[in-house]
């Protein structure tokens, strides 16, 4: 069974991840780059981006995901990045500083982060967390992750 056609998981795989609830996904954010699901009961967002984006999009992405952890009180979240591709140094600038420092605003305890598999892009991402930890911005735990399955052990623990 699938969850949600946007994120490669079935139940087996949430249930193996420790999830102990059954998954009640709700969308708390939809549009044609970027979807946002939240499971009140197992404390779990799960965000993922459905292609390469401009600084605008990932802007209101980014803002869209502060908000529904801050109305939410969630404080694990799975933020899948596998579809992105290139992004400018605004767009990487704005992330590294803005972006970590909305995140840390939040109740938000962990983020998984799921990178894509190019290498350049997979970089370009570690790059821009690696910079906002650097700043002292972050008040959460992040780690990447190459799969949703590993990054859901893992928020799980």
């Amino acid at each position: 069974m699938i969850v949600t056609s946007y994120f490669h998981v079935s139940l087996q795989d949430l249930y193996d991840a420790m999830l102990l609830k059954q998954p009640t996904f709700q969308t708390a954010f939809s549009s044609d780059f970027y979807k946002i699901d939240v499971d009140q009961e197992n404390n779990l967002l799960m965000a993922v981006w459905l292609r390469g984006v401009s600084e605008s999009e990932m802007i209101t992405g980014g803002t869209k995901l502060y908000e529904a952890l801050r109305d939410t009180g969630i404080t694990r979240a799975v933020a899948n990045a596998e579809r992105l591709s290139m992004l400018d140094t605004a767009t990487k600038d704005w992330m590294s500083t803005s972006f970590y420092e909305l995140l840390s605003q939040t109740p938000l305890q962990k983020l998984a982060r799921v990178l894509p598999s190019t290498l350049f892009y997979k970089l370009a991402l570690e790059a821009v967390a690696t910079r906002a930890e650097a700043q002292n911005i972050n008040r959460f735990q992040f780690k990447n992750f190459s799969n949703q399955k590993d990054a859901l052990i893992w928020i799980n623990q």
